[in-house]
């Protein structure tokens, strides 16, 4: 085999790397606990008593819901305040800092009970982490989009107001809550106003019909509702088309591939027969006069042909079978007749396009043109239940950052007071989908960006909480400085098959799943995580020197752009080698794998050199009642360099990611730079001035669940790369050392492996 050409090495790991966790954090008192801080937390409860008298005196089953703030220091899982709640249980929370509790007349009076006489050392520093505790008000339920609205607009939402009931995490409680909404709502006048709709176990509405603002204050005062906003409104998004005269042959070499891609967006044109014969399937749920097929169509034809028609190198293409499916009305007026279609209906769609095709279909597009504020770092309705699709039917969506739409673009580095104007907006928020971004590929003197920088239209993270959106970029277009294309955009194909250029985050997107597609169709044994996890760490990889220089930069272009050669993401080399470690790590115990075998090649003068990345991804349990703390599951990984000390001891530091005094930060910090709760981290580490020899090094993986979670086990994708920039052969010495420390280490095939070999 060719010595580019060489297998990446799956990692079994032995038994004796499997350790159980030792001891836990200590108990952390914030502050003393004193008859004012007794007297100031009592009062807290019998304001909630007091707030919620009508509902207990109505009924006393009716549970109501309180909010714990807690200090900045505090928020770490090991402080929340779980004693003082024994019996107003945690139901959920939004900001990190903010605790929903389950409240009634029985358990508030048994707490303040408690305060005045508190049980244990753990109740009293409880007490201590406590700034406030307040009864849900009506005002705070009000979407601040909503709050905002003027008559106008309000006029075209008043059909689709939506309501979110708090959920009690208890089957008795919620059916309390859920008949007690709907008495209300009767006794308010919306009997015949309201419908309830429901996907899987944790995503339920309510869409009510209203006739004025008044309307919303009243379902707002409501118990037990917890936000009222309105289903979002989608389109086609914004991009811009200019035709070109470049020609080029699209009957190059292609390798027919098996997988099919599916498409929900405005419909692949059939006048286009460069794509016609490769919809094997369609689904229409747009009325023909309101149908635009131009964006679609450009769409496949960059998955199909974005190579060819841009000129970028890569050795292998594939035409993949497409299922079309039309649910997104046009909305270019210049086009013709123009709609849109409401959040509830394209959830009701995607379910069922799911239901029917994701059998035979894992890889999912979708693209959506919506004006909405910028994130304000909770997860969208959208993104949750595309999170609920994915876990669901087991397929991996692919989804657009969003384009700016509005003067003015961004340039780079950004001018100065753009502010939050380029930030993400809700939609790409899904945890679970990839959301790509849009770097330029062609620059001109005149253009507002150069090559590889990120589009002037496309949006930037971070996304919920923090986690890196977009996940990576691709190029997408640029513009001049007059916001003209002039030769700027991507090619793609328009529906009669011609060549034309075009804008946008919708085109950057169709490249990188390109890319995850092609990953796919080359494994032996398909599996979405693992190509998840290849896509990302080749952006990484591909990208390492463009984040390393201004880590402020993953905001614009995620982990990087992947490869375009399917094969340098899925092969080593003789210099560069690539470890898989696929497996579960269990509650309780964490893997630690010491003595690993970096090569003897890249220690120099009593120094340890090379090129180290490392991609960590994994699907962690995600709960909407939990707002900030969504992911309910942290996996940590370390690489780095240990030696003995006095007495047998180990003295261990951290190198990939280089270890950081977290210790001296708080949660939020750890958040916000550390990736922590984030479920894909990715490093990169060029020792450029060596580190200091040791006796050896060591890995390890860690798993973290969110407070009084228990988790049994959680897979992760972990993988390593090694790189010697000097060419020297360290694939058969680190696959060598594996062998010999006892490990037992398998291929990832290829089929172009397998071709080679026939």
């Amino acid at each position: 085999m060719s010595e580019n050409n060489l297998p990446i090495k799956l990692v079994l790991s032995k038994t004796t790397d499997i350790v159980p966790n030792t001891g836990g954090g200590q108990l952390k008192f914030f502050g003393e606990v004193t008859p004012q801080l007794k007297r100031e937390i009592t009062n807290k409860f019998e304001n909630l008593l007091s707030f919620y008298s009508d509902v207990f005196n109505e009924n006393e089953s009716i549970p109501a819901v309180g909010k714990i703030t807690v200090k900045t220091e505090a928020i770490a899982k090991s402080h929340k305040p779980s004693d003082l709640c024994r019996n107003c249980a945690i139901i959920g929370s939004e900001e990190l800092n903010e605790i929903y509790i389950k409240v009634n007349r029985k358990n508030i009076q048994e707490t303040i009970e408690m305060v005045r006489n508190p049980p244990s050392q753990k109740f009293q520093a409880n007490m201590t982490a406590i700034v406030d505790i307040q009864p849900i008000k009506p005002e705070e339920k009000i979407s601040p989009t909503l709050h905002s609205i003027v008559q106008e607009d309000f006029n075209s939402i008043k059909k689709v107001i939506k309501l979110k009931v708090f959920d009690f995490d208890d089957d008795f409680d919620n059916t309390q809550i859920w008949d007690y909404v709907i008495r209300k709502l009767r006794s308010l006048h919306f009997k015949d106003k309201y419908k309830i709709i429901s996907y899987g176990d944790q995503l339920k509405f309510l869409k009510i019909e209203v006739t004025s603002y008044d309307d919303i204050i009243k379902l707002a005062s409501i118990n037990g509702v917890k936000t009222v906003g309105f289903f979002q409104e989608y389109s086609l998004p914004q991009n811009d088309f200019s035709v070109t005269e470049i020609q080029t042959l699209l009957d190059s070499e292609y390798r027919d591939s098996d997988v099919t891609i599916g498409i929900i967006d405005g419909g692949i044109s059939d006048d286009n027969p460069f794509l016609k014969p490769y919809i094997v399937a369609r689904e229409e749920y747009v009325d023909k006069v309101y149908q635009n097929p131009q964006h679609a169509t450009f769409i496949a034809s960059t998955i199909q042909y974005g190579n060819v028609l841009n000129s970028i190198s890569a050795p292998v293409a594939y035409r993949f079978k497409f299922v079309d499916i039309v649910a997104i009305p046009n909305s270019d007026k210049d086009f013709g007749l123009t709609d849109s279609i409401t959040e509830d209906d394209l959830m009701e769609i995607i379910e069922e396009v799911m239901e029917k095709y994701s059998s035979t279909t894992k890889i999912w597009n979708l693209s959506l043109g919506i004006e909405n504020k910028p994130c304000d770092g909770s997860m969208s309705d959208l993104g949750v239940f595309l999170d609920y699709i994915q876990d669901t039917y087991h397929v991996q969506v692919f989804v657009s950052s969003g384009n700016v739409n509005c003067p003015p673009l961004r340039n780079w580095p950004p001018q100065e007071g753009i502010g939050e104007h380029d930030r993400l907006i809700s939609m790409p928020h899904s945890v679970r989908a990839i959301t790509v971004g849009s770097v330029a590929l062609f620059d001109s003197a005149d253009s507002i960006v150069n090559f590889n920088e990120p589009s002037p239209f496309s949006r930037r993270g971070p996304g919920a909480n923090y986690i890196v959106k977009p996940d990576v970029v691709d190029y997408g277009g640029n513009y001049s400085t007059s916001y003209k294309i002039d030769g700027l955009g991507v090619k793609g194909l328009n529906s009669s098959g011609k060549i034309v250029e075009g804008n946008g985050t919708s085109y950057s997107t169709p490249r990188s799943l390109q890319k995850y597609a092609s990953i796919y169709e080359e494994m032996v044994e398909p599996d979405l995580l693992l190509a998840k996890a290849m896509l990302i760490h080749s952006a990484r990889m591909n990208s390492r020197e463009l984040l390393d220089e201004h880590p402020d930069n993953i905001k614009y272009y995620g982990f990087g752009i992947p490869s375009a050669d399917t094969q340098d993401i899925l092969q080593c080399s003789k210099d560069c080698v690539t470890l898989v470690f696929k497996q579960k790590i269990s509650q309780g115990s964490h893997l630690e794998m010491y003595d690993f075998p970096y090569p003897k090649s890249l220690i120099k003068n009593n120094k340890y050199i090379g090129e180290i990345g490392m991609t960590l991804v994994y699907l962690p349990p995600l709960d909407q009642k939990y707002g900030r703390e969504y992911c309910r599951t942290n996996i940590d990984v370390s690489f780095g360099t240990y030696s003995y000390i006095d007495g047998g001891k180990i003295d261990y530091k951290g190198q990939v990611p280089l270890e950081s005094k977290w210790d001296e930060k708080f949660e939020s910090a750890r958040v916000e730079h550390g990736f922590k709760w984030s479920p894909i981290k990715s490093y990169y580490r060029k020792l450029n001035r060596g580190i200091k020899l040791a006796d050896g090094w060591k890995l390890r993986v860690d798993l973290t669940p969110r407070n009084g979670l228990y988790v049994p086990s959680q897979e992760f994708v972990l993988i390593i790369t090694v790189k010697d920039s000097n060419g020297n052969d360290i694939y058969s010495e680190i696959t060598n050392a594996l062998r010999e420390r006892g490990y037992i280490t398998n291929n990832i095939e290829t089929k172009f492996q397998v071709r080679q070999r026939q």
